[in-house]
């Protein structure tokens, strides 16, 4: 009968396979301009499972819901909801980011999915996805540049 292992080599042994483990749940690699290029895209294409559409208040025919429907110019300049309610630009909301919020913190992802799910009535990718990162990666970019400021209390000490 062999020995047990001693609990440092237990512990040297799960610490050498975590980061195999957590590794296979990540999504694939790639570069930041290929996420920001592909959160872009989504961003002005991507109806996540809508189907709901909108008028412009500046035309005729009905376009189908995206992210650029109502935050126009990628998010860069102010925008409008369907209703016509203007929004800000969403250049620096992601410095803004994690926000506390009627006692809960809210982060980029979470706004990102209450948008997708509640504005366009589709379904937001997965918290961690590949989608969820190249949008992410997208609004960071427009904040580049912009000081980090976001909306929760200092720690102590």
């Amino acid at each position: 009968m062999s020995p047990l292992p001693s609990s440092a080599s237990v512990l040297l042994a799960l610490a050498t396979l975590a980061p195999a483990a957590v590794a296979a749940d990540l999504p694939t690699p790639h570069s930041l301009r290929q996420a920001v290029d592909g959160g872009a895209a989504l961003f002005s294409h991507a109806r996540f499972g809508s189907t709901r559409s909108y008028t412009p208040l500046d035309g005729f025919n009905r376009r189908p819901l995206t992210c650029e429907a109502c935050h126009s110019g990628g998010g860069v300049g102010p925008g409008h909801t369907p209703d016509g309610s203007t929004l800000p630009s969403l250049q620096g909301a992601a410095a803004r980011f994690p926000q506390l919020r009627g006692g809960r913190v809210v982060t980029l992802e979470q706004q990102i999915a209450h948008c997708i799910a509640g504005g366009l009535g589709g379904q937001p990718p997965a918290a961690g996805s590949a989608a969820m990162t190249d949008l992410v990666a997208y609004l960071s970019a427009l904040s580049r540049g912009r000081p980090f400021a976001p909306q929760l209390p200092a720690p102590t000490r």
